[in-house]
């Protein structure tokens, strides 16, 4: 036999199951019941920086979550790993989605004094230019893929919290106002909204069920982050929201991260079998709770 055509014959198959195994791994390594981020006690004494620190780790605590996890981050991941583990990648893809409205609104309030205020050059490049990167695009060598990215932005956070309070070029400021408070708390609701908006899809089958149920888990795991970080720096959450209202929009979002069928279905839906269960409505049911109170909260600060 040919050399080249030896080659080929032991070569394909070898290719084929280190990919078959690939893909198999990835799939049985996902983890679907995320831990959130649990922002430290914050005393009287704690100093802008700490304030600051835990409200960077809130924007990027989930994205950074799935860039350390086993496996990394596979949206961007070729031989159609996205395709054939379709419920780890619409994970990822809900997390970069929710960090990306984060970012900017975070940098946009507790980042600066006002609203003519400049945002600080790590921030916006951040928001701008990392984040913003599609979050299937690979590369190599001296070509970022979004990986490197999205690392970068979050590196970008890092160092605007590390030198909150300091002077000079690098120095990085952390100004959290009752109206930054408000606007923040906004997003949590805009994001759990979004995806109480993506379960509600009434057209929905059984294939298709799964990608949207752990899209919107990715974003709630961004929202609840941001939700918890606040709440640490700022008393006026618990005080002026409702100490009630928060615990239960977070006790929610817990709910949502727990959530994790054997196998998804889309019973009672227009597409779906009335016979079997509707996890999607069981878990809009959580998201349509948390966005009810952080409602509330909101209409409590407008008093």
């Amino acid at each position: 036999m040919h050399l080249n055509a030896k080659i080929f014959k032991v070569g394909v198959p070898a290719v084929l199951g280190v990919a078959l195994l690939y893909v198999a791994g990835c799939g049985i390594s996902f983890n679907a019941t995320k831990q959130g981020f649990v922002p430290p006690e914050v005393s009287a004494e704690a100093t802008e920086k700490d304030r600051a620190l835990i409200m960077a780790t809130g924007v990027t605590y989930a994205l950074e979550q799935e860039l350390d996890s086993v496996y990394g981050w596979i949206t961007n991941d070729l031989c159609f790993v996205p395709n054939l583990v379709d419920n780890r990648s619409a994970y990822q893809e809900g997390v970069i989605y929710a960090t990306r409205p984060a970012s900017d609104m975070v940098a946009k309030t507790v980042a600066r004094v006002g609203e003519r205020d400049t945002i600080d050059p790590r921030l916006a490049d951040a928001t701008s230019r990392y984040f913003t990167y599609g979050d299937n695009v690979w590369g190599f060598w001296f070509i970022y893929d979004c990986e490197g990215k999205y690392r970068a932005g979050i590196k970008g956070w890092q160092d605007w919290a590390a030198h909150v309070g300091e002077q000079g070029r690098t120095g990085a400021i952390y100004n959290v106002k009752s109206d930054d408070v408000y606007q923040i708390l906004r997003y949590c609701q805009h994001m759990t909204d979004y995806a109480l908006g993506i379960l509600n899809d009434t057209d929905m089958g059984h294939f298709k069920t799964d990608n949207n149920i752990y899209f919107a888990k990715g974003v709630a795991a961004v929202t609840a982050n941001v939700l918890r970080a606040i709440a640490a720096v700022d008393n006026s959450v618990a005080e002026r929201g409702g100490a009630e209202n928060l615990t239960e929009a977070l006790r929610r979002f817990d709910y949502i991260q727990e959530f994790n069928p054997l196998y998804t279905l889309a019973g009672g839906n227009v597409v779906g079998d009335a016979m079997v269960p509707n996890h999607v409505a069981a878990l809009a049911r959580h998201f349509d709770v948390a966005s009810n109170r952080i409602h509330d909260m909101l209409a409590s600060m407008e008093k």
